[in-house]
C-alpha cells in the first residue's frame, strides 16, 4: 500500500493521473498525462474525448476551486457537477477555453473582451481633449466672470436657477460623510439620485449602487441683489462657492427640472456650452455617462415580439440579443453605441498610420481591424507630461493587439459585436487574454482551437499554444486536425468506435507511437497513403460561360453571383456549377462567409424564397428585403435553398433524433398495429413521452427530476416511478420484436437496424444515419446532448432523405434527371468536430446529394474535403482589408497550381500523395 501511495505522488509531480473515470461512455479509463506539455486528446467522434477534458479534468478542477470559497460566495457560481471519476492526482488550477459565443452579451466587442477597450477608456479620459459636439471646437478654461455671466442670462431667461455642487459622481457607497460636512458648513438641502433630501436625513443608500450627490448651494435669480439659499451673498459669492465645493464645476437646476453643467476649465469659445471633467466612463457602453441615450450602448434599435412586450427592462437587457425579432442601427449614434460627448473628445498624438485620422476619436478607432490598431499604436508618440501618463497604458494595449494577431485575427475590427463572431474566433479571442495573463502552473483546456482557421493560421495559433507551454502551463487540447498532433508532446487516442464502442485508451504516446499502433482508426488514417477524389474521378466542369446564366456543355448549369461588394469585398464575381460539390475557401477574414452568407444567400432568398434546416423540409421561411445587394443569375435553375448550420436540433429534453429524421412516427404506429396494442385500443399517440395518456405522470415524460440544491449545482435524479423509462407501465406492456418502446428508444441506430431491418422505410433512414458515422447514437437521446456536428449530420441525413426522392446514390443519373432543377445546400464548416474517419462519412453524404441532382456550396478550410470538391472558390490573398478577391477558381488541381494561393500551398502535397 505504501509503494503503491508513493507511485502515485511520485506520478503526481510531473503529471496529471486520472484512474477510474467513468464519466458518459468512459469505461473506468486510467490515463497519464504529463505536465508543462503541449497534449492532443483524439479519437472518431463520439468517443469521449470531450468528457475526458472537460467533464473530467476542468469540472474537476474548478469544483476544487470553488471548494476553497464559502458556502455562500458559491450560490452565485455555476457549479458543473462532481464527475464519476476515482482518483485524481497532480491536477493543476484549470482554464476551460471553449468555442461559445454567448460570453459578455449584446454590448460586448472585440475590443471590450480583450481589455483593449478598458486601457482605450483610461487613455481617452486622461489625455483627450474635448470637442464641442455641435462647434466642433476644442474646450477651453473660461473666467469665472464669464460663467457668472451667463448663469444670470440664463437664469432671466428660464428663471431662477438653484446651484448644486457635484460631490459624488457615479460612485457605490453610502455616503454619509457627505451628509455630515454639509450639515456641519450650513448647506441643510442636497440633491440624492435626482431627489430632494435633507442634511439632517440622509436617506440610507444601497451601498452596492452607483449614486450622485450634489449639494444645494443656492438660489440665483439673475436680478440685482442677494442671492437666495443657503450659500448666502450675491451671485458672484455664490457662484465662486459651487465651484470651490464641485472643484471647478457646478449644476444650474431650472423649475422644469432642466439640469446643465458648468464649468470654469471646460468650456466651448463658440457657443460658451461647458462640459465636466472626464471619465472612464464616460466612454463606457455600459453607463449612462457613456452609452447613447437612445440605444443605452447596445448601438441598435430592437422590437420586441408581442408576448415579451411589458418584460422587465434589466431583463431585456440582458438577453435581448438572442430574441429580438428586428434590430435596425441606431440613427442617433449611427451604431457607434456613444453619446455625443463621448464621439467629440479626439486624442491629441504624434506619428499615427495610414488610414487613421489625425487627432482620431474612439469611434475612428473602433472601426480599425486589429493589424491596422496595431500599427497605429506603434507609431505614436506623447510627449511631457502627456508621455509619463500613456507610458503604462500604451504597452497594455499594444500587447493585447499583438496577441490578436498572432492567434490569427487581425482582420476582426474593435468594435466587432461578440455575438457576431464564430464559435471559433470567440474561442481564439479568448485565448488571446490568456496570452496575455502572464499566468503560470495553469492547465488550459481547449477545445478544438482550430476550427474556422485556415491551415496557414494554424501554424500561427500553435506557436500561441506553444508558448503557453514554454511559460511552465500545461495544455490540453481535443482536436482531429493532423498540424495540431505532429506539434503535439503527447497524444492520446480514445476509442476504438463511438458512442457505446468509444470510451477506452486506444493509444497513448508520441505520434510516432500513435502511427505504428494497429488498433488506433487515427494511427490509421495517418499513416495511410490517399488518393482523392475517393469516389474515383471528379465530375466534369467546364469553363465558366461568357453570359450571365447560361447552360454550359454536358448540361451543367451555372449561378452567378455578380458585383459583391459588402465588408472587404471588392466588387466580387463568381460562377458556381450547378449540381456539383463547391467548396469556397480561403484564409481567415478572406470573406468567405460575407461571400455566401451576406452576399448569396439574401439574394437568393430574394428570388426564390428559402429554406433553412430548422424548419420541417418543405416548408418556406421569409426571404429578406436585400436592398443593395449583387445580382444572381441563373437561379431559375434552382427550386429551393437550404443552410445547414450546426445549431441544436431542439432545445428541449423531448426532442430526439428519431423525432427530427421523422422516422419515431413509423416506430410508434408498428407499436399501435400490434395486436396488443390493437385489443387496448392504442393508437400511435399512446406511444410517444409528449402525450399524457402514454408518459409518466411524475416526470411528464422527461425520465428524470430537477432537484434545486441552493448551494450546489441543481441536481438531475431518475425519476423513480418510471425508472427513466418516461412512459406509464400500461405502455410498456406492449412490445414490438420483444422490446417496449423504451427500450426500442434506447437502441443505437446500429442496433436499430437489426430490428427494423425489414421496414424499408425505417432502414433507409437508419442506413443513412450510419453511413454518416452515427450509428452510435441511440434513437432516444435527448437533442441537446448532441454536438453541432452531430446535429449537422443529423440534419444532412434528414435532407437526404427527403432530397433523393428515390433516387439512389451513384452517378449514373439520366438525362431527365440531370436537368431537372434541384436544391442549393450551404453548410460552413461542416468538418467541425469531426475525425478523419467521419470527414470521410460526411463526404460521402455530400456526394449521394449531388449525385440525386442537388448542388452542395461549402465553406471549408479543411485540405480534405477541399481535395474532394469538383469545384474551389478560392478568396483572399490574405484577411480583412487585404482579402475580398478571388485568387483561383476550378477544380482543386488548379488551385493547387497557383503561386498566389495559400489553399493550393497546402493542396498540393495533398493530392501528391
Amino acid at each position: 500500500m505504501r509503494r503503491g501511495r508513493q507511485a502515485w505522488e511520485s506520478a503526481a509531480r510531473n503529471a496529471i493521473v486520472v484512474q477510474g473515470a467513468r464519466e458518459h461512455n468512459l469505461k473506468d479509463v486510467t490515463v497519464v498525462i504529463p505536465r508543462g506539455r503541449f497534449v492532443v486528446i483524439t479519437g472518431v467522434s463520439g468517443s469521449g474525448k470531450s468528457t475526458l477534458a472537460f467533464d473530467i479534468l476542468f469540472a474537476e478542477g474548478q469544483r476544487r476551486f470553488l471548494d476553497s470559497l464559502n458556502a455562500y460566495a458559491r450560490q452565485f457560481v455555476e457549479q458543473l457537477p462532481r464527475p464519476d471519476v476515482d482518483r485524481i492526482v497532480g491536477l493543476p488550477p484549470t482554464v476551460s477555453i471553449e468555442q461559445r459565443t454567448s460570453r459578455g452579451g449584446g454590448k460586448s466587442t472585440v475590443a471590450t473582451v480583450t481589455e483593449v477597450h478598458h486601457f482605450l477608456r483610461l487613455l481617452y479620459a486622461r489625455l483627450g481633449v474635448v470637442h464641442c459636439p455641435d462647434c466642433l471646437l476644442p474646450v477651453a478654461p473660461q473666467t469665472r466672470q464669464s460663467l457668472l455671466a451667463g448663469l444670470r442670462a440664463e437664469a432671466r431667461r428660464r428663471g431662477p436657477l438653484t446651484l448644486l455642487a457635484p460631490v459624488v459622481r457615479h460612485r457605490k457607497g453610502y455616503h454619509t460623510e457627505v451628509a455630515e460636512w454639509a450639515a456641519r458648513h450650513g448647506f441643510s438641502t442636497l440633491r440624492v439620485d435626482g431627489q430632494m433630501v435633507s442634511a439632517g436625513a440622509f436617506p440610507r443608500l444601497d451601498r452596492y449602487r452607483e449614486h450622485d450627490v450634489e449639494i444645494v448651494m443656492g438660489t440665483l435669480t439673475g436680478r440685482a441683489g442677494r442671492a437666495l439659499g443657503g450659500g448666502g451673498g450675491d451671485d458672484a459669492a455664490l457662484v465662486t462657492a459651487a465651484l470651490e465645493v464641485g472643484q471647478g464645476v457646478l449644476f444650474a437646476l431650472d423649475g422644469s427640472g432642466r439640469l446643465t453643467v458648468h464649468s470654469t476649465e471646460r468650456a466651448c469659445p463658440g457657443c460658451g456650452r461647458s462640459f465636466p471633467p472626464l471619465d472612464p466612463k464616460h466612454f463606457s457602453y455600459n453607463s449612462p455617462l457613456g452609452w447613447c441615450p437612445r440605444c443605452r450602448g447596445f448601438g441598435e434599435l430592437f422590437y420586441l415580439p408581442e408576448t415579451e412586450r411589458g418584460a422587465d427592462a434589466e431583463e431585456i437587457e440582458e438577453t435581448w440579443w438572442s430574441w429580438a425579432e428586428e434590430r435596425e442601427t441606431c440613427p442617433e449614434c449611427g451604431g457607434t453605441r456613444l453619446n455625443p460627448l463621448a464621439r467629440a473628445v479626439r486624442l491629441p498624438v504624434e506619428g499615427g498610420a495610414e488610414g487613421v485620422p489625425d487627432q482620431p476619436t474612439l469611434v475612428d478607432l473602433g472601426r480599425l481591424p486589429v493589424d491596422r490598431a496595431e500599427a497605429f499604436f506603434q507609431r505614436i508618440r506623447f510627449s511631457g507630461v502627456a508621455a509619463r501618463i500613456a507610458r503604462d497604458i500604451l504597452p497594455e494595449i499594444r500587447a493585447r493587439l499583438r496577441f490578436l494577431q498572432e492567434v490569427g485575427l487581425g482582420y476582426l475590427h474593435l468594435d466587432r459585436a461578440v455575438p457576431t463572431l464564430s464559435g471559433g474566433e470567440a474561442q481564439r479571442i479568448r485565448l488571446a487574454a490568456q496570452l496575455g495573463s502572464n499566468l503560470s502552473g495553469v492547465l488550459y483546456v481547449l477545445d478544438e482551437p482550430t476550427i474556422g482557421l485556415h491551415p496557414r493560421d494554424n501554424e500561427r495559433l500553435l506557436a500561441c499554444l506553444e508558448r503557453l507551454c514554454a511559460r511552465g502551463n500545461s495544455v490540453v487540447v481535443v482536436e482531429h486536425d493532423e498540424q495540431t498532433m505532429r506539434r503535439a508532446d503527447w497524444v492520446i487516442d480514445l476509442g476504438p468506435g463511438a458512442g457505446i464502442h468509444g470510451g477506452r485508451v486506444v493509444a497513448e504516446g508520441t505520434l510516432s507511437a500513435l502511427r505504428r499502433h494497429p488498433a488506433s482508426v487515427t494511427g490509421r488514417y495517418l499513416r495511410m497513403r490517399r488518393r482523392y477524389p475517393r469516389r474515383g474521378a471528379r465530375r466534369p466542369v467546364p469553363w465558366p460561360p461568357a453570359g450571365p446564366g447560361e447552360t454550359g456543355p454536358d448540361d451543367v448549369a451555372w449561378l452567378q453571383l455578380a458585383h459583391a461588394r459588402k465588408h472587404n469585398l471588392k466588387d466580387l464575381t463568381v460562377w458556381i456549377p450547378l449540381r456539383r460539390l463547391v467548396v469556397v475557401t480561403g484564409v481567415s477574414g478572406s470573406g468567405k462567409s460575407t461571400l455566401v452568407q451576406e452576399c448569396l444567400l439574401p439574394a437568393l432568398r430574394r428570388v426564390l424564397g428559402s429554406r433553412d434546416d430548422r424548419a420541417a423540409v418543405g416548408s418556406p421561411v421569409e426571404a429578406g428585403d436585400g436592398e443593395g445587394g449583387p445580382e444572381v443569375f441563373g437561379y431559375e435553375h434552382l427550386r429551393a435553398v437550404y443552410e445547414v448550420d450546426q445549431s441544436p436540433i431542439g432545445r428541449t429534453p423531448r426532442s430526439i433524433p428519431a423525432t427530427y429524421v421523422g422516422f419515431f412516427d413509423e416506430i410508434r404506429a408498428l407499436f399501435a398495429a400490434t395486436p396488443e396494442a390493437r385489443m387496448r385500443g392504442f393508437g400511435p399517440g399512446r406511444f410517444s413521452f409528449n402525450s399524457p395518456e402514454g408518459r409518466c405522470p411524475a416526470c411528464q415524460g422527461a425520465g428524470q427530476i430537477r432537484l434545486e440544491m441552493n448551494f450546489l449545482p441543481a441536481a438531475f435524479v431518475r425519476c423513480e416511478t418510471c425508472n427513466g423509462t418516461r412512459f406509464n407501465p400500461t405502455t410498456l406492456e406492449v412490445q414490438y420484436a420483444g422490446r417496449n418502446i423504451a427500450q426500442v428508444l434506447d437502441l443505437t441506430v446500429e442496433e436499430a437496424l437489426e430490428v427494423f431491418g425489414a421496414v424499408p422505410s425505417l432502414r433507409r433512414a437508419l442506413e443513412a444515419l450510419r453511413d454518416t458515422g452515427l450509428g452510435y447514437l441511440k434513437l432516444g437521446q435527448t437533442s441537446p446532448t448532441l454536438s453541432g456536428g452531430e446535429a449537422q449530420r443529423v440534419k444532412l441525413v434528414t435532407h437526404l432523405l427527403a432530397g433523393l426522392r428515390g433516387v439512389e446514390g451513384g452517378a449514373g443519373l439520366r438525362r431527365s434527371e440531370r436537368t431537372r432543377k434541384g436544391h442549393l445546400f450551404v453548410l460552413e464548416e461542416p468538418t467541425i468536430g469531426l475525425h478523419a474517419a467521419d470527414v470521410e462519412a460526411l463526404v460521402g453524404v455530400l456526394q449521394r446529394l449531388v449525385d440525386a441532382g442537388h448542388t452542395v456550396l461549402v465553406i471549408e478550410h479543411h485540405p480534405e474535403l477541399i481535395a474532394e470538391a469538383d469545384w474551389v472558390i478560392d478568396l483572399g490573398p490574405e484577411g480583412g482589408d487585404g482579402g475580398g478577391r478571388l485568387v483561383a477558381c476550378g477544380p482543386p488541381e488548379v488551385v493547387a497550381a497557383c503561386p498566389e494561393s495559400h489553399t493550393g500551398r497546402f493542396l498540393r502535397p495533398l493530392l501528391g500523395r
